[in-house]
């Protein structure tokens, strides 16, 4: 009888174990599978010479490996600066990032409205002092009497700041783009949350570069708002909380003093914002919209502008930018943008210099049509670079500009071009020239500032313009 049980319960075993043998063997070839994909990709990761340093899509220069020093080392900043050089220069995270993006896709068209993100604790805006207009006072023609009285800021000069990297920019600005978008049938809308302390800074470092070349060269200040400001209906604005644009610029303004000229553009983005002066898949605006900021440059300027949108004009589309690489949305994909790019008409020539100290001819609008779709706003002015200048001959009898920008003023300066003998521009991420200097030293007669509420508005835009506005 024992017998009889030991054999049954060995036919028992092998008969478990031919049915399991199969599950066994697939999973074998699971393990063996993963295995091989974590060192491919491994490998992959040591391929040092495929790393990119440009990002096609978030239009950005990656990651610098960063410096070895002593000091790094034994702080430990050297080896978290390499572990984010190491996942941003990934050799091919952007076609993982498309891949992302279109399983999601896969899931169907998300249809209505919704919020990504959002819930950012924004500082209390604090009230302006005096009888406020509604538009800041402005120079030339309708010029208001009255503007504002400074309030009392929370930010004072406490000696020199400390200036973030280039890197510390991008990540901080890219958080404040990302931080709260709504949704709505295929256009993404970011929302505005005010930090009082780099408010108050960048309003400082206008004061100072104004001070600084108080009789040498006019400074003008242009804060662009972001697309919800300029186009949604006030009663979805104030059903996405954030904080009120209007609100918020009108104190920006206010701590500036009457050196500023104030290029106040919110009420005439929003009388044209039934016209395509946003993108729908990009955080930016389309040169339409930059063209009417534009004119209101003009207008506190006291001159005429130039008739921008009948000179020669050149469109690139689709254009998929920076909100559809975040979201992956499906219907911006079925609805994608389009790029126009009006051709100044007294010269298209400029030249920049890269990051590396490099120099380009280049134009003031180039044909991209050949370039990646997600790259086309890169028509603009090649982009953002430390320097670039464009001169010219048409009008050797007008003033010298320098622009002082983020992205946003890429589709901007090409209108100024007709209205100056030379335009300098300088994106501020990527330049550390102290700001009176530069314009002293080249002749300059008016500095404009032409940067986002936003980014403007963020703690290490503020600190580095700051550091660049000291006399």
């Amino acid at each position: 009888m024992t017998e009889q049980r030991t054999r049954r319960a060995a036919r028992q075993r092998t008969d478990e174990a031919r049915r399991l043998a199969p599950l066994m063997r697939s999973r074998r070839r699971s393990v063996n599978i993963c295995v091989a994909i974590v060192l491919a990709f491994y490998f992959i990761g040591l391929m040092w010479f495929l790393r990119p340093s440009f990002s096609e899509v978030e239009k950005r220069n990656l990651t610098e490996f960063p410096e070895v020093t002593a000091e790094r080392l034994v702080s430990g900043a050297f080896f978290s600066d390499a572990a984010l050089w190491y996942s941003d220069t990934y050799p091919v995270r952007e076609q993982l990032v498309g891949a992302s993006q279109a399983l999601s896709q896969m899931r169907g068209i998300q249809t209505g409205e919704r919020m990504v993100g959002g819930g950012v604790a924004a500082d209390e805006l604090p009230p302006v002092d005096g009888d406020a207009p509604e538009t800041p006072a402005q120079e030339g023609e309708g010029a208001a009497e009255t503007e504002p009285a400074a309030p009392e800021t929370a930010w004072k000069d406490e000696g020199p700041v400390e200036v973030p990297t280039a890197e510390e920019m991008q990540a901080d600005i890219q958080a404040q783009i990302m931080s709260g978008l709504y949704v709505n049938n295929g256009a993404a809308y970011s929302v505005y949350y005010f930090i009082q302390s780099a408010v108050e800074q960048y309003a400082a470092a206008m004061n100072a570069c104004a001070d600084a070349l108080d009789g040498e060269a006019k400074v003008y200040s242009m804060l662009v708002p972001n697309n919800s400001g300029a186009i949604l209906d006030d009663d979805v604005l104030a059903a996405l909380g954030g904080t009120d644009q209007r609100d918020a610029l009108r104190y920006s303004y206010s701590l500036m003093n009457d050196k500023v000229g104030k290029v106040f553009i919110l009420d005439v983005l929003r009388e044209h914002r039934d016209e395509y002066i946003y993108f729908r898949s990009d955080h930016h605006w389309t040169q339409l919209g930059a063209y009417w900021a534009y004119t209101e440059l003009c207008r506190v300027r006291g001159v005429e502008p130039q008739p921008v949108l009948s000179w020669e004009k050149m469109s690139f589309e689709p254009f998929l930018g920076t909100f559809y690489a975040e979201l992956g949305d499906a219907q911006m994909a079925a609805n994608p943008d389009r790029v126009d790019a009006y051709i100044p008409s007294g010269t298209n020539d400029m030249v920049y210099w890269d990051t590396e100290g490099t120099r380009f001819d280049w134009y003031v609008v180039a044909d991209v049509s050949d370039w990646a779709n997600n790259s086309f706003y890169m028509c603009y002015i090649a982009g953002d670079r430390p320097l670039s200048i464009i001169e010219n001959p048409a009008r050797e009898d007008k003033p010298v500009a320098l622009v002082i920008k983020d992205s946003y003023g890429n589709a901007f300066v090409p209108c100024l071009v007709d209205d100056y003998s030379k335009v300098y521009v300088i994106d501020y991420r990527y330049s550390d020239v102290s700001i009176p200097q530069f314009v002293r030293e080249n002749g300059v007669d008016e500095v404009i500032f032409a940067n986002n509420m936003t980014l403007a508005g963020t703690e290490s835009v503020a600190s580095k313009l700051w550091s660049m506005c000291q006399g």
